[in-house]
């Protein structure tokens, strides 16, 4: 299991578990003080990644567009800080 943390700078700290298998993503959980309006929408994100490659850009762009389709309200954290932590996780 792959873990990283990350206080997001005048933000809040982002926390990620997570295994790969076959270069794909096969387990995800975030967590972490910040606040996600829906609050749902964290698992739905944490799906939607399961199985993607673990590469930077791929995994940036699944987040992207997950949080531009969802209109999904984050304080505290961008989904620019999330594809970082990830990444982060997975080089360790």
């Amino acid at each position: 299991m792959k873990r990283f943390e990350y206080k997001v700078p005048g933000g809040k700290l982002l926390r990620v578990k997570l295994e790969v298998e076959a270069g794909k993503i096969r387990f995800l959980q975030l967590t972490g003080d910040f606040f996600m309006q829906p609050e749902t929408d964290l698992e739905e994100l944490e799906v939607q990644l399961i199985d993607s490659p673990v590469d930077f850009a791929t995994i940036e762009s699944v987040i992207h567009g997950f949080f531009l389709t969802k209109k999904t309200v984050i304080t505290g954290a961008s989904p620019s800080d999330f594809a970082y932590i990830i990444n982060q996780a997975v080089k360790a």
